[in-house]
């Protein structure tokens, strides 16, 4: 008796076993229908029932975290999903934070009918939505934000505010910095923003500061690595580039005097296109309106120096000086003509944040010299510390 007792208890978990497997390839193999969730109707083809239960998930989590809780508009809440090819190979991780970005766009365009606008605005809050609502997903998002820190700020024939997912870095930033999802919102519910175009000027009359100036304490942050996700992003860059952010000079004061006119600096990194590396002899020029350059410093000497920049005086520049001390803390200052830095081997590295705003041809130079006389403001006399 006990015999039979054995092969039945056998067989059930045999059944067991099979009926599992089942139902795991079912829920991963593509299907097609019709899916209802509490506040929408998903129409699938080829798609696993398992990321469809995800992608409403997703739009669920959506719809509560920036419609009811944040207060924007509804989006879309009839859906047409349709997958192509070998669906099995897909990994489920990232649906919910991929749909929760998709219903930001259909908010965009449906609640505040922002059609033509530009990438930076609608792709970069969609990243922004992302992170919003699935901030532990980092993975999801993370990979599209680096190209700040390993592709260069200012290169190629692709304007810096005509970028697309990358900008998510931007908004996050500006979120976390002044008034969160409540400023997001703001900028869409802007009388002025009409087809989009005008998110810089809006963006600065929400938050009292011109946008340059804005865009000068971003340039900053990635120098300082004071952006959002920072212990995620500058690990993965330095795997793929010695200095991050990539500069475009590289050099060491050695009690010397030192005139910076040219680039000196390529980026190693093999992924990136030709067209997208600095040219090394290149006259230092910032070549698009806000795009940003990293000048880097090792101090060698303990001669004091002074630090001056020169410009085309058509260009509306922004010069900080972001110095890294021994400790590791950053010391932040803007660098308005010269000044002086008195105990250069106080600090690891210092390195020069340029970016500038629509105007003038970019132009400028650099040049570090002995000090004739003490009649000179500290760089570091007024310190902004972020």
């Amino acid at each position: 008796m006990e015999g039979k007792t054995w092969v039945v208890l056998l067989l059930v978990v045999l059944l067991l076993i099979v009926s599992v497997d089942t139902n795991r390839r079912l829920q991963t193999q593509g299907s097609s229908g019709v899916f209802r969730s509490k506040n929408f109707t998903i129409t699938y083809e080829n798609i696993p029932a398992l990321t469809v239960r995800r992608l409403a998930e997703g739009m669920e989590s959506a719809y509560q975290k920036l419609v009811v809780q944040h207060g924007f508009r509804e989006g879309s809440r009839s859906w047409s999903w349709k997958w192509e090819g070998d669906v099995t190979a897909k990994s489920p991780y990232c649906d919910r934070s991929i749909a929760a970005h998709e219903y930001f766009h259909s908010i965009q365009l449906l609640g505040y009918s922002l059609k033509l606008a530009d990438r930076f605005l609608i792709e970069g809050t969609a990243m922004w939505a992302m992170r919003e609502v699935f901030p532990r997903d980092v993975e999801c998002y993370i990979h599209l934000l680096g190209d700040w820190l390993v592709g260069g700020t200012d290169v190629g024939s692709l304007k810096l505010l005509y970028r697309g997912h990358q900008a998510g870095l931007f908004w996050n930033f500006i979120s976390d910095r002044y008034g969160g999802a409540q400023l997001i919102r703001q900028v869409f519910e802007h009388p002025d923003i009409r087809l989009g175009i005008d998110w810089p000027k809006v963006l600065s009359q929400l938050t009292g500061k011109a946008f340059l100036d804005l865009w000068a304490e971003f340039a900053v942050a990635l120098a300082a690595r004071q952006v959002p996700d920072a212990k995620w992003l500058y690990p993965r860059a330095e795997q793929k580039t010695p200095y991050v952010p990539v500069p475009v000079f590289v050099g060491e004061w050695t009690g010397q005097s030192l005139t910076i006119e040219q680039s000196n600096w390529e980026n190693p990194y093999p992924k990136l296109p030709r067209t997208n590396k600095w040219e090394v002899g290149a006259p230092l020029t910032v070549l698009h309106p806000y795009g940003i350059h990293f000048l880097r410093i090792v101090p060698s000497s303990e001669s004091p120096f002074i630090l001056r920049f020169q410009g085309d005086p058509d260009t509306d520049f922004r010069v900080h000086i972001v110095a890294q001390k021994l400790s590791g803390a950053y010391e932040i200052s803007p660098l308005i003509r010269e000044c002086v830095i008195a105990r250069p081997l106080d600090y690891i590295l210092f390195q020069i944040v340029v970016t500038r705003g629509e105007n003038g041809s970019g132009r400028y130079q650099l040049s570090l010299q002995k000090p004739q006389t003490t009649d000179f403001l500290l760089c570091h006399a007024v310190t902004a510390q972020q």
